[in-house]
């Protein structure tokens, strides 16, 4: 059975109509269907199908099926959706949307696995657009991230979508995020010379309920080890400050852009009125989630770049754009946290 917290946010989003009526008829694919955005966003795509009777259909597309199984169970069986596996490059399916979000995730990988993080985002990316240039397809959002601003040149500098900011190259950290930036360059590339549809989602850090609960990014920490009442344990200052945007907010800012997205544009999806340092995001959870029994204590290792943390930045993103199209973030920080921390308890920890 599903995770009920996911069926509360996910059933809470089908109420509004206005988000779905234009996907009528149509196919939808979605890569990286087995992660938090893609799996959240094909069950989201299935409830309203059911809901107003749409004739939608999805498709997912994964790496492995036994996950696949595992993530979307009783969804798996729905006559709407259907997973396909095989190489990206091997799609060759009709549709009429494409959700890209294939890529690697964690911070570690990148840092590990730099030449496959490129080439997996690259390789994956060229595909999916040439499916849209050959399909006709009539939009193509691809899941792109704030990383790609890099270190802004002035601290606390308002990043809106024309601005960008310093990346080394040559730190192997930077194959994710300089993937991301020839990835966009690839996407506006391919409109302007081929008329593909394609849309860029630079996405804040995106959390919620489907997150796997062994996943060991910063915000799962947080509130795992608030609900255990043990201390948030910090190795960094927490200086940086962080860009998020829940699951549900993220959800609708897609489909924002899959039905009026400007083609060859990029978007910022944040929720701009809640950014915080990590430290403050720290102590947050810790008041909000484990009711003032942890504390946050910071236990900084001589060797932090060998762990593959992003660098420090004080950025804060701007959605003024992605607003312009009737676009607005709902869910708090505060009550993320608390929700995460819901889902998190009935999964078990």
């Amino acid at each position: 059975m599903s995770n009920s917290v996911i069926q509360r946010e996910l059933t809470a989003l089908v109420h509004e109509e206005k988000y779905f009526d234009f996907l009528r008829h149509q196919r939808v694919l979605v890569t990286g269907a087995t992660g938090l955005i893609g799996s959240m966003f094909i069950k989201l795509l299935i409830l309203a199908n059911e809901a107003y009777g749409l004739d939608l259909k999805v498709l997912g597309h994964v790496r492995s099926h036994d996950k696949a199984q595992t993530i979307f169970g009783e969804y798996s069986d729905n006559e709407s959706f259907t997973i396909i596996d095989g190489s990206l490059e091997s799609i060759d399916t009709p549709c009429d949307y494409i959700l890209h979000g294939a890529a690697p995730t964690q911070s570690k990988f990148f840092v590990e696995h730099p030449v496959e993080t490129i080439r997996t985002s690259i390789h994956g990316t060229e595909a999916m657009l040439e499916l849209s240039r050959h399909k006709k397809v009539k939009k193509l959002v691809y899941l792109s991230s704030m990383e790609q601003y890099g270190v802004p040149y002035e601290s606390g500098q308002v990043m809106t979508e024309e601005r960008l900011g310093y990346l080394d190259h040559l730190n192997v950290r930077s194959s994710y995020s300089e993937s991301k930036r020839l990835c966009e360059c690839y996407c506006k590339s391919y409109a302007v010379e081929y008329g593909v549809p394609a849309v860029i989602a630079r996405l804040a850090q995106t959390f919620g309920p489907g997150v796997p609960v062994s996943d060991n990014r910063v915000f799962m920490q947080f509130t795992k080890s608030a609900l255990k009442h043990e201390d948030i344990v910090l190795h960094t200052k927490g200086d940086s400050m962080s860009n998020y945007c829940y699951i549900t907010d993220a959800l609708t800012g897609i489909l924002t852009l899959m039905k009026s997205g400007e083609v060859g544009e990029a978007y910022n999806i944040c929720h701009d009125e809640e950014t915080r340092s990590i430290a403050s995001i720290a102590h947050l959870v810790a008041t909000y989630v484990s009711d003032d029994k942890s504390k946050v204590i910071f236990d900084i290792p001589e060797d932090v770049q060998g762990l593959g943390y992003a660098p420090t930045v004080h950025m804060f993103l701007s959605s003024k754009k992605l607003k312009s199209l009737g676009w607005q973030p709902k869910v708090s920080m505060a009550q993320a946290y608390v929700r995460l921390a819901e889902y998190i308890q009935e999964e078990g920890l």
